[in-house]
């Protein structure tokens, strides 16, 4: 698309210059606004341009092309957003009868929208931009909020599945019981640990510049 291409290259000139990552993020976002470019995305064609990456284009897939984003096709996936915002990609990709890789390139590129939590909004953040620029407010480049930062994940939601997984309790007051002994039995060890993944996690984010990567590579 013309927009993402104008976009490519406004990151390259921004990588020229020697901007960060969200440096280049928040200039995209006053440029652009609505229609900026996902932060993954920023990110990844800014690393790619550091690297020494000249082409703004994007990478020919091998094969049959996708012929899956149409107007048709992103209206139909907007539609059934409007419905339901709380579906995921998977459900999305079943319901309209998409590959699911698609399907979020579409929400992300062709509809501009992001997950927050557990529902799918707009990128509107642009007016809160303008406001502070306008009243003199420093901002501070800060990185998107990552759910692989999220602290339950390490300790809290694995040992109590461990204690939960595979029984049956009968009564809600059961499970609250059997909840409490396991988080009653943390150890310090247990809690030592999970601040050392945390922190191997948030190294990886870091060096990724806040874009995806896996959870083996921890």
């Amino acid at each position: 698309m013309r927009r993402n291409l104008e976009q490519h290259y406004a990151i390259k000139f921004c990588a020229k210059l020697g901007k960060s990552g969200s440096e280049t993020l928040q200039l995209l976002r006053t440029a652009y606004g609505d229609v900026v470019l996902s932060s993954s995305q920023v990110f990844r064609w800014h690393k790619a341009f550091k690297d020494g990456r000249e082409s703004v284009e994007d990478e020919q897939c091998t094969g049959r092309p996708s012929t899956s984003r149409t107007e048709n096709n992103v209206a139909r996936v907007k539609a059934v957003l409007d419905r339901d915002w709380r579906l995921n990609v998977r459900l999305i990709a079943e319901e309209v009868v998409l590959p699911k890789t698609d399907v979020c390139r579409i929400i992300t590129e062709d509809l501009h929208m992001r997950k927050i939590c557990v529902k799918l909004v707009p990128k509107n953040l642009s007016d809160v931009w303008e406001f502070l620029a306008q009243n003199n407010i420093i901002m501070l480049p800060h990185p998107p909020y990552s759910p692989d930062l999220a602290l339950c994940d390490f300790l809290l939601f694995p040992k109590l599945k461990t204690h939960l997984k595979g029984h049956y309790f009968g009564t809600v007051e059961n499970v609250r019981a059997t909840a409490t002994r396991a988080l009653n039995n943390t150890s310090s060890e247990d809690f030592l640990h999970c601040y050392e993944k945390w922190q191997q996690c948030w190294n990886c984010c870091i060096r990724s510049q806040g874009a995806y990567f896996e959870g083996d590579k921890l």
